[in-house]
């Protein structure tokens, strides 16, 4: 993949996320958050469909396409457990797996479209890399739950910072059979870092809120956090919720 451009040289890190026809706003949405906090790097979006490129093209972003692109599902968000859904985090697994295993990159964060970014946090997980080398967004529910260790229950899909070698092939999905029981790219990688025991961290939720935190965010606490996450939501909920919590940053 055309990747060089978005590649950070010091530390040769690369931050991206995927893309689609139906995510295209919420990934404009990032991007514009992070322009707003002028990052002194550049988000790579991968499109998994022709229609996301383009737009993205137009708009200016920082895209490239897919190795392999996804017919155009349409401009709506493709529903939670759907065949399209299941299709989208197939791909998204093996551009995880193609990533962790490219020697242009040492440092590789993944984020979800459907986040807020109130801070940079590149700097934040690069040293936390230091220590721990694998590091996931902590999932959990429950808001009383004190995380940021190496015991998580349920490690984020949707927030993921890695040093080369240390996903250990958690993101390869090699076995068809288990996939199919609950094919989500979340509980693959939760299932793989368990049967094979890879080590992770979790990161602190003050710092990482997931979609449990969204109505507790406010401007006190966005001091603090460098991101939100929209998720627990699904379809227009996610942006109507952004816009409800001053998130969403496009007039369309």
């Amino acid at each position: 993949m055309n990747i060089d451009r978005f590649i950070i040289p010091e530390s040769k890190t690369l931050v991206w996320t995927l893309t689609s026809h139906g995510y295209q706003f919420m990934t404009h949405n990032l991007f514009v958050a992070l322009n707003k906090l002028k990052v002194p790097w550049k988000l790579c979006a991968i499109c998994a469909d022709d229609a996301s490129y383009q737009y993205m093209r137009r708009e200016g972003f920082g895209a490239i396409k897919a190795p392999s692109q996804l017919p155009d599902f349409g401009i709506h968000i493709v529903p939670f457990g759907s065949g399209n859904f299941q299709r989208l985090n197939l791909l998204k697994l093996r551009l995880l797996d193609e990533l962790s295993k490219d020697d242009r990159i040492e440092n590789c964060i993944y984020l979800d479209g459907d986040i807020a970014v109130y801070k940079d946090f590149v700097p934040d997980l690069l040293e936390r890399l230091k220590l721990n080398p694998l590091l996931f967004q902590c999932d959990e529910r429950q808001r009383d739950i004190v995380c940021g260790c190496d015991s998580c229950a349920w490690a984020c899909t949707g927030f993921i910072a890695w040093r080369k070698g240390a996903d250990k092939g958690a993101f390869l999905m090699d076995n068809k059979e288990i996939w199919l029981q609950k094919p989500e790219d979340q509980v693959w990688v939760n299932y793989k870092l368990k049967k094979d025991s890879i080590p992770y961290m979790s990161l602190p939720r003050d710092l990482y809120p997931n979609g449990t935190f969204v109505n507790l965010i406010g401007p006190q606490q966005e001091k603090v956090a460098f991101i939100l996450h929209y998720n627990y939501r699904v379809g227009k909920q996610k942006e109507g919720d952004m816009k409800r919590f001053g998130d969403w940053n496009l007039v369309v």
